[in-house]
């Protein structure tokens, strides 16, 4: 026999749970979402820094040495 008895758990707690559930599901996927952007965000800023620097280098290339 077991030392403890554990009863079952209330329809309370089965509701309470179920919202802590639920919270730890949209965290996540919020979480997910958020990095996604910032992700995003850094890929944006690389290419602008790409081509900025594609385009300096070509002016640079064409306007000839500098006096």
């Amino acid at each position: 026999m077991p030392r403890f008895f554990r009863a079952a758990p209330s329809a309370r707690s089965r509701t309470a749970q179920a919202r802590l559930g639920a919270a730890r599901r949209r965290f996540d996927l919020s979480s997910i979402a958020l990095r996604k952007a910032a992700l995003d965000r850094l890929e944006g800023d690389l290419r602008v820094s790409d081509a900025l620097r594609a385009t300096l280098a070509r002016l640079a290339g064409s306007s000839g040495p500098a006096p």
